[in-house]
């Protein structure tokens, strides 16, 4: 039995691929690009089985370009997406020591559809911890209505929130974002927004100024990223492309089955925005 395991194991490996992508599917979300890139990766395990157990081929024969071929291509596929999932797990991440004293919460949306909201209520169960925690702090809602969403996702997060009894007045709705860049451009706007309305009723927090365009000056406030823990390596590097010196993250944890799924969905994206020159490392 061990013997025939060990024999067909890229067979099994796969059909788990295969079988994977099939349940996120139906679980969390359809993902054309996803779906390709597990595809692929069962694909090529399946071809490398094939080839490593072809009865035409003996040891004692040269191997031909097309054994080559799949082998080199099944290793740098396999290597790379590992690579790009390595660096996100292990970029470190910066935390405040004191939950307290933060001003501003960015709660970053995700896919709102019928029955698979698990990831973005995931998000929002923290950000209600906090609020009920440090009534103080205010929280922006981020995240625009994808075609295929009901909804708008800012406003799906704040109603869960109101619903769970969270002042209104500590939540500021950014409706309009369509991508994780936009989310935080847009949030930061309205903190900057924000700040200066309370510094014409209550003079409570030094105004700031924008040194350039594409640049926050808002150091002096400390701003918390709430997202999933795959999503916070590519929002860390943004914020510092926009002028965060120090970001704040804020890890909502992923159940475990979606945890492959997600890191490289998260990785793919992390790959564009580098090409984009969205990051600062």
């Amino acid at each position: 039995m061990a013997k025939k395991i060990k024999k067909n194991i890229f067979l099994i490996l796969s059909i788990i691929i295969l079988m994977y992508i099939i349940i996120c599917d139906m679980l969390v979300s359809f993902s054309l690009v996803m779906n390709v890139c597990f595809i692929t990766a069962s694909a090529l395990l399946f071809l490398l089985h094939k080839v490593i157990n072809d009865d035409n081929y003996t040891k004692y024969e040269e191997p031909s370009f097309y054994r080559i071929f799949i082998k080199v291509s099944t290793s740098l596929y396999f290597a790379f997406i590992l690579s790009l999932v390595l660096f996100n797990v292990l970029y470190p991440k910066n935390q405040l020591s004191d939950d307290s004293k933060y001003d501003y919460i960015i709660v970053f949306g995700a896919g709102v559809s019928e029955g698979k909201n698990e990831i973005m209520n995931s998000r929002l169960e923290v950000a209600v911890k906090y609020a009920k925690q440090y009534p103080h702090c205010k929280f922006v809602l981020t995240g625009a209505k994808g075609n295929d969403e009901p909804i708008i996702e800012a406003l799906y997060m704040r109603n869960y929130m109101v619903e769970r009894n969270v002042k209104d007045h500590n939540i500021i709705v950014e409706p309009f974002s369509v991508n994780t860049n936009e989310n935080l451009y847009k949030s930061l706007s309205l903190i900057l927004e924000d700040v200066i309305r309370r510094n014409s009723r209550e003079n409570i927090i030094t105004r700031p100024f924008k040194r350039k365009p594409d640049s926050f000056d808002i150091n002096f406030l400390n701003i918390g990223f709430m997202s999933s823990e795959f999503h916070l390596t590519r929002i860390n590097l943004m914020a510092k492309k926009m002028g965060v010196l120090k970001p704040y993250d804020i890890k909502c944890d992923t159940k475990t089955i979606y945890k492959p799924y997600f890191y490289i969905r998260e990785d793919l994206s992390l790959l564009k925005a580098f090409v984009l020159n969205q990051l600062k490392f």
